[in-house]
C-alpha cells in the first residue's frame, strides 16, 4: 500500500486515481502524519464489503441456528468454513 499526504493527493489526484483503479494500488492518505483514509479500487471495496456482510450474517445467528444451517447445507463453502471456525 502506498502512502501519500492529503496535500500531495490534491496535487496528483488524477494520477493517484489511475494507480488505484488500473494498477489496483491502494493508497493510505495521511494528514499531519496521521492515517485518515484509504483509497481502494471499486472491485476490492466490493469484495471487502461482501465479506463484511457475510461476517455480519454469521454473527447475527445463534450457534444453534448456525448448526441447523450446516445440517441443511444452505451455506456456500466459503461461508460454511467461517461458520465452522466460529463454532470451534
Amino acid at each position: 500500500m502506498k502512502e501519500i499526504t492529503a496535500l500531495e493527493l490534491r496535487k496528483r489526484f488524477g494520477e493517484v486515481m489511475e494507480d488505484v483503479r488500473y494498477r489496483k494500488e491502494p493508497y493510505l492518505v495521511k494528514r499531519n502524519g496521521r492515517p485518515m483514509i484509504v483509497l481502494l479500487d471499486i472491485d476490492a471495496y466490493q469484495a471487502d464489503e461482501s465479506r463484511r456482510k457475510e461476517d455480519v450474517f454469521i454473527e447475527d445467528y445463534t450457534e444453534e441456528r448456525l448448526q441447523e444451517f450446516l445440517e441443511e447445507d444452505r451455506l456456500d463453502p466459503g461461508v460454511q468454513a467461517r461458520v465452522n471456525r466460529r463454532l470451534r
